[in-house]
């Protein structure tokens, strides 16, 4: 399955970030990032901040979290 969030997956490839490392910086484990990111489940306002800020400080809410392809 693909993510619905196509900018925020290909910037955590390219920048050779460990979904770990996110997963414990917004306090939920794995399985529940890889939920979020699926979007099964929602990320939450305070996780959106926290990722832009901690790890995509370049990028915009609005850009990392399109889930738009393209």
């Amino acid at each position: 399955m693909d993510p619905i969030y196509p900018t925020l997956s290909g910037e955590i490839s390219k920048r050779g970030i460990k979904k770990r490392a996110i997963a414990n910086a917004i306090g939920v484990s794995d399985r529940t990032l890889n939920n979020k990111m699926r979007g099964i489940t929602e990320f939450t306002w305070p996780e959106v901040s926290k990722i832009r800020n901690t790890f995509f400080p370049d990028l915009s809410v609005d850009e990392l979290f399109n889930t738009e392809v393209g």
